[in-house]
């Protein structure tokens, strides 16, 4: 039985959205897409951060998903749309998810 099922995964997301849109209003596309800025989930909910904790529950780095790395660049970061952030927020929640799920509970 997985941990996080839909529902679960549908508030996960429009929280890590959140978190995407007010972080890509502070740092910019630059910001999102730079080497270990990562998601992470755990018992306060998603974030993002510079440096992941080592006790998250899940972690996703932003640049590895497909959506960032459409937008990267060879010369630099990239840029990433504001609209963007809708698939990478469901990118990232399958990533949370699946990481979550694989937890076995005691």
């Amino acid at each position: 039985m997985p941990l996080l099922g839909p529902k679960e995964k549908g508030e996960i997301e429009r929280l890590v959205l959140d978190a995407l849109v007010a972080y890509w209003e502070a740092h910019g596309s630059n910001g999102l897409l730079a080497p270990g800025v990562s998601i992470v989930l755990d018992a306060g909910g998603p974030s993002i951060v510079a440096a992941a904790p080592a006790d998250a529950l899940a972690r996703v780095e932003i640049r590895t998903l497909f959506t960032a790395l459409c937008h990267r660049s060879a010369d630099g970061p990239g840029s990433m749309p504001r609209d963007s952030l809708d698939s990478l927020a469901t990118e990232a929640t399958s990533s949370l998810a699946a990481q979550v799920n694989r937890i076995v509970p005691d």
